[in-house]
């Protein structure tokens, strides 16, 4: 289902500072409202579109012939895939499909996109920016596969699950199936069930899909004294 952008998204990061590009970019929008595994965009596809997500989860994969699945990214609300769009003549890198029970998401179209870049240079310079924190989140994912062990690795999207609820809520709920979210941070299902059970010593209590957290400061510590970020990251802010 289609229908016109809402008002606010005038506010995410890519336009807040450039009402001018929002104004030639607004009528062009669209908002989609997809549901579990809903396929959005598939890999080697033309990149017709750029998209934010307002809502719900999705899941950025790239499959080889043979079945198996490498998860590059796990998007949510205010995250951007499909830059891909930004560039002439490109193909999508990735499947996106939808996970949980339904997502909210907004396309801009490739051209309009590209259009309104190349005639303000700040909006340039935000998507450069943009495009520059994807490639060093890409890094840090794969600094962490060598450098942190399982549970630290569970314990960092931890982190940015209470980072991305205001107050740092030491209430969560994992949003994606488990077999996901251990594809996503680089181990099996059966090493996802242990890491949780190693975490227990740090207060850390997993029911079902619901964790909770005794104390944020101690898994902060259990987690960013071995990454290369630590004192640079917003994730550390979590409280």
């Amino acid at each position: 289902m289609m229908q016109n952008h809402p008002h606010d998204l005038e506010k995410h990061l890519l336009f807040a500072r450039h009402p001018a590009a929002w104004k030639m970019i607004a009528p062009h929008v669209r908002i989609k409202t997809c549901h579990k595994e809903d396929a959005v965009l598939h890999h080697g596809d033309a990149a017709s579109a750029l998209w934010i997500v307002l809502s719900g989860w999705v899941k950025l994969a790239r499959q080889t012939p043979d079945g198996k699945e490498t998860i590059t990214g796990l998007c949510t609300h205010g995250d951007v895939f499909g830059e891909a769009a930004l560039f002439p003549h490109a193909s999508y890198p990735y499947n996106a499909d939808v996970l949980g029970h339904s997502a909210e998401l907004a396309s801009i179209p490739a051209n309009i996109i590209r259009d309104a870049v190349g005639h303000d240079s700040a909006l340039s310079a935000t998507v450069m920016s943009l495009l520059n924190e994807r490639t060093s989140q890409a890094q840090l994912k794969l600094e962490h596969m060598s450098t942190l062990s399982a549970s630290q690795r569970l314990g960092c999207f931890l982190l940015r699950l209470c980072y991305m609820q205001a107050g740092g809520a030491k209430t969560l709920q994992i949003p994606v199936e488990k077999h996901v979210l251990a594809a996503y941070l680089g181990m099996k299902p059966e090493t996802l069930s242990r890491s949780q059970q190693q975490l227990k010593p740090l207060g850390i209590a997993v029911s079902g899909a619901e964790i909770e957290i005794e104390s944020i400061e101690k898994l902060r510590d259990f987690v960013c004294n071995s990454c290369s970020e630590s004192g640079a990251c917003d994730v550390e802010a979590a409280s």
